[in-house]
């Protein structure tokens, strides 16, 4: 294990000299976040662990805060892409691809906490968003959003405000991430499952 992650820490310093010191920044700090958390990141610790200049992180980032933001946006990015992937590999049925973002919600959270923690802090409202950052954000629950709509267009889901139905969903597995109940895809199900039944128009 300490093998593989020097490993990678060497493999990023490659990438940086060849002018991607930025992403090696991100990827730095996300690393030490999911370490030691937030309050543990510094520009100078960042640079001290890439073996750069004290300067050089502020040639990316004017503060902690602009670092954080970027965090922020490369992890909606990533999160709106898992959840895009696993709707559309899902089929065209609304149940099967409302199971398969909930899987990949929680299942983002177990393998990216160091971003987690930074996009979402303690609680459920997205974190440290800049205008571009945010526009990600928005980007990563449209795409529950636009399911949901799709889902009422088809009849799967009763009429009604889309918006208060997505924000039920997401609050919902959302607290499935924060939980950490990552091992239990059965759970995982159970609780998609009696979601579909509350959207459900026979109800």
């Amino acid at each position: 294990m300490a093998g593989r992650a020097a490993s990678a820490r060497a493999s990023r310093k490659r990438a940086y000299h060849h002018g991607n010191l930025r992403e090696a920044l991100i990827e730095e700090s996300v690393e030490l976040i999911r370490e030691e958390g937030v309050r543990a990141l510094t520009l100078r610790e960042i640079g001290r662990r890439l073996h750069v200049s004290r300067t050089a992180p502020y040639r990316h980032f004017i503060d902690k805060a602009a670092l954080l933001s970027a965090i922020s946006k490369a992890g909606f990015t990533k999160f709106a892409e898992v959840l895009e992937q696993a709707r559309n590999s899902a089929g065209p049925d609304f149940a099967n691809r409302l199971d398969a973002m909930a899987r990949a919600y929680v299942r983002f959270a177990a393998e990216n906490p160091g971003s987690f923690e930074v996009m979402f802090g303690a609680g459920s409202e997205p974190q440290y968003l800049d205008e571009t950052a945010s526009v990600e954000a928005k980007r990563a629950f449209e795409v529950l959003h636009s399911e949901i709509r799709q889902g009422q267009d088809t009849g799967m889901v009763g009429p009604g405000d889309s918006l208060a139905y997505a924000r039920l969903v997401w609050a919902m597995v959302h607290g499935l991430a924060t939980l950490r109940m990552f091992d239990d895809t059965a759970f995982t199900d159970f609780c998609s499952r009696a979601l579909r039944r509350g959207l459900s128009p026979a109800l």
